[in-house]
């Protein structure tokens, strides 16, 4: 037993140990995530592990996926992506914001609460789900960040 959490442990220090999900999204801490989109031209997808996720919905210039993904201890049950020039990337989590709060603590040493940094498209927000008060958002916007995020297509 003691070998096995020794394992997990030191597993779960190193990146190769992360899921093809996390590490897809491994840039969510500073929003650096250009290349998790699909090509305005050919709308196939740019970053190569996307390639193992299919959207539910595309348009007005953004792809919707549903998953059921653990990113860092978030629950994670969808993403939304650009399809064209939009800089917007977003994350549904599968818990209140109170508990995504302490999770995203826990997994990245912030509660993405600083609106200054996602402003300037340094970090990511965590928000209330308006649609789902038992979800949250985290939204990186870069760039009109006074726009609101599209609306979820996919009603819970």
């Amino acid at each position: 037993m003691v070998k096995k959490t020794l394992a997990l442990l030191v597993c779960a220090q190193l990146t190769a140990c992360a899921s093809p999900f996390e590490t897809m999204w491994q840039g969510l801490a500073t929003c650096e995530l250009d290349d998790i989109r699909l090509d305005s031209e050919t709308g196939a997808p740019v970053y190569p592990l996307l390639k193992s996720f299919t959207p539910d919905k595309t348009t007005d210039g953004f792809a919707w996926y549903k998953t059921h993904q653990e990113l860092h201890g978030l629950p994670i049950t969808g993403f939304l992506i650009p399809t064209s020039t939009f800089e917007v990337h977003a994350l549904f989590v599968d818990t209140p914001i109170a508990n995504a709060r302490r999770l995203t603590h826990n997994a990245y040493g912030s509660e993405f609460s600083d609106e200054e940094k996602h402003n300037r498209g340094e970090a990511p927000l965590l928000l209330r789900d308006p649609n789902n008060p038992k979800r949250s958002i985290i939204d990186c916007t870069k760039g009109e960040s006074d726009e609101p995020l599209p609306e979820e297509p996919f009603p819970e």
